[in-house]
């Protein structure tokens, strides 16, 4: 098992229901990409936890990009989390 964390600004994708994720930064993005791009079209799976909320999905790619983790709208709500909000993902991967 991986432990990091995150830390980064709320963003959203364009549109009426685009995604509100957190993207990681550039190193640990570099880090992870050759795992993201051994599983593809499986995703990276792993748990999250900001505060002492938790839950698990998946860390994704942009394109060719960075990586990014998805904020659902039932975590969002709970931590009252915003677009343009800093905030710190802890997370968890099996490698």
């Amino acid at each position: 098992m991986r432990k990091f964390t995150i830390r980064g600004i709320v963003k959203r994708f364009h549109g009426q229901y685009g995604w509100y994720y957190v993207e990681l930064d550039e190193q640990l993005s570099a880090d992870l990409r050759p795992l993201v791009k051994e599983r593809w079209p499986a995703l990276l799976k792993a748990s999250f936890k900001i505060n002492s909320t938790e839950w698990s999905s998946s860390i994704m790619p942009i394109k060719d990009g960075l990586l990014f983790v998805a904020l659902p709208a039932k975590i969002r709500k709970k931590e009252k989390i915003d677009e343009g909000q800093k905030v710190t993902v802890n997370c968890k991967i099996k490698v």
